[in-house]
């Protein structure tokens, strides 16, 4: 499993430390870092063609952000194929909470909000 650091030429490594702040103060309220469900394993297990993963697999840092590019590749197509803009740091947010389509939900909006403040220069 390569570490990736940059997807669709997002730095990765701010993202995981902002997302992990806000979905569980870091660990601190939940073991599953990122809050990641029995659902999305289901989901990246049908998606992913090379590798796949365990429930056991969401309680791992490592194995849960390797879960989380499979999930972003698959799914950013759509953001793609309807604006025709590259992802940012927003894009890969708002659909780790919202899913696929969580780019565009007006619910994700605030999540956003609560990441870009942890994201160096406020996300500007």
């Amino acid at each position: 499993m390569a570490v990736t650091t940059t997807l669709f030429g997002v730095a990765l490594a701010p993202l995981y430390v902002a997302l992990a702040q806000v979905e569980s103060g870091n660990g601190k309220t939940s073991q599953n870092i990122y809050q990641i469900t029995e659902r999305f394993v289901d989901d990246v297990n049908r998606i992913s063609t090379e590798e796949k993963f365990v429930y056991s697999d969401m309680y791992d840092r490592k194995r849960s952000e390797r879960m989380m590019e499979i999930y972003w590749v698959y799914y950013v197509s759509r953001y793609i194929d309807a604006t025709g803009r590259d992802p940012t740091w927003e894009t890969l947010a708002r659909i780790h909470n919202g899913g696929p389509d969580g780019w565009r939900k007006y619910a994700t909006k605030q999540y956003w909000r609560r990441v870009k403040e942890l994201l160096p220069g406020g996300a500007a």
